[in-house]
């Protein structure tokens, strides 16, 4: 069982005694939570080792429930992503021979339905991160992203030439590997200038099995679904045109054809899209930005902590923590 639940179930045991019938009270006068016939040990007591404990880790766990309970349903998309991070779970206790209870308690989970919960309350904060930050995205940066990087979808062929490497090789051995297949590609363009069929080079040549024989044709494609260097260049040509030099990615080297490209979407329709990449480029970019917006999150919510020790506890916590992603960034 998780440390802040312990807690809570203490918290409710002892709301339970105190709050219910004859209230027992130690030699001095302060609420009892166990009694000796020497003494005794108080509600008071019990509650500051507790805090002192676990206070600050179980206070957020609850702040952060509470608040985005608050803001959130429970929707489809959440149960289903709750599901698979629970099978996941349970394929890799399944796939390396461990009990899934015993897997969930060295992880500090009581049950199936615990782990439920702290998947959903990750999931939540995320969501909540996410559109904290998407609020956060100007106009013109959305204008000049729609601008730069937003084309409409192309279609493209490619030629292929893969490196005849392996890992037993040594670097020099792979180096030549590499230069002989961008000679390899270099050639084919010469072709291509002199003239020949893009269609029929790449019938002869083209390592991309799924495709040499349609002559190297991808079909259409949007921006990102190609790794980025490919990307780059097949989005810069000129429709009819072909990559005048290889271009090498983890596959090889390719010679790319442009065959034809659609309008680019209107702001509107792609909008929403630039907005949700921008705010996760501003997260990428800044692993600190997460915690400072559960914080700004906490005190849009009018997050007050009563509790003078666990409000000092709470302020460094989150001040260490932040200091510790700078210093790892």
């Amino acid at each position: 069982m998780k440390n802040w639940k312990k807690i809570l179930v203490i918290t409710l045991v002892i709301v339970c005694v105190v709050g219910c019938g004859k209230i027992p009270t130690l030699k001095n006068g302060e609420e009892a939570v166990v009694s000796f016939e020497s003494g005794g040990i108080s509600v008071d007591t019990l509650y500051n080792n507790l805090k002192d404990k676990y206070g600050v880790q179980m206070l957020i766990e609850l702040i952060d429930t509470e608040i985005l309970n608050n803001m959130f349903e429970e929707t489809d998309e959440e149960k289903d992503y709750i599901k698979e991070q629970v099978d996941d779970a349970k394929n890799y206790a399944e796939e390396n021979d461990i009990d899934f209870s015993y897997l969930l308690e060295v992880n500090g989970y009581e049950s199936t339905d615990d782990f439920e919960e702290s998947i959903r309350l990750d999931y939540r904060r995320n969501l909540a991160v996410n559109n904290y930050v998407e609020d956060t995205i100007k106009e013109k940066d959305i204008e000049n992203y729609y601008e730069d990087e937003v084309y409409g979808d192309i279609h493209v062929k490619h030629i292929l030439i893969s490196p005849d490497t392996s890992d037993d090789m040594t670097s020099e051995e792979q180096d030549a590997a590499l230069e002989e297949a961008r000679n390899k590609a270099l050639d084919i363009i010469e072709q291509l200038d002199e003239g020949e069929d893009f269609e029929e080079l790449a019938k002869k040549y083209s390592d991309d099995a799924t495709n040499a024989s349609d002559g190297g044709d991808l079909g259409w494609i949007s921006t990102g679904d190609m790794v980025d260097e490919f990307d780059a260049a097949a989005f810069a040509l000129e429709k009819g045109k072909y990559t005048t030099s290889p271009v090498k990615t983890t596959y090889g080297y390719h010679i790319i054809y442009k065959v034809d490209e659609k309008e680019k979407p209107a702001l509107e329709d792609v909008k929403s899209e630039i907005i949700s990449t921008l705010a996760q480029e501003k997260l990428n970019n800044d692993p600190v930005l997460y915690y400072e917006t559960l914080e700004d999150i906490r005190k849009d919510a009018g997050l007050e902590i009563e509790d003078t020790d666990l409000k000092n506890a709470y302020s460094v916590y989150m001040k260490n923590l932040k200091n510790q992603l700078k210093n790892q960034s």
